[in-house]
């Protein structure tokens, strides 16, 4: 999608990924502030910038994967440590759990999301509705 934009907007969308507001994007692209919120508001930009956010969390993501073989060592030598302070571990332990309960929690609520989509798709079929992708 990135390529309909034209190279004012591939900058502003690269500043936007790299800032932490929008008028430092608008600075750092050296784009009118006009133009940026009109483009902001324009589907086609909306759609590449929601596109470059996707990919580059998908690859927080990736890095993040590849850290937890690593940490869950770490992990395993604070709750194995002797030496180790007992709120340490606790604290470890904690982190631990909080994650996997999170993580359970986006799992299970894609997979509810899903059959909701499903179910919402045959039900506009049966209606003779158009059904809206994604």
């Amino acid at each position: 999608m990135a390529e309909k934009l034209s190279p004012k907007q591939k900058r502003f969308l690269a500043a936007l990924l790299a800032s932490k507001t929008t008028a430092e994007a608008i600075r750092q692209a050296h784009v009118s502030e006009r133009s940026a919120y009109r483009w902001l508001r324009d589907s086609a930009f909306q759609e590449a910038l929601n596109e470059a956010e996707s990919e580059v969390l998908e690859s927080v993501m990736r890095g993040l994967l590849s850290l937890q073989e690593g940490s869950l060592r770490v992990l395993g030598a604070v709750l194995s440590d002797p030496t180790a302070r007992q709120s340490d571990k606790l604290r470890a332990v904690e982190l631990a759990l909080g994650h996997v309960i999170r993580l359970r929690s986006v799992t299970t609520l894609e997979e509810r999301l899903g059959e909701l989509e499903k179910k919402v798709a045959e039900v506009q079929n049966e209606l003779g509705k158009p059904t809206k992708t994604t």
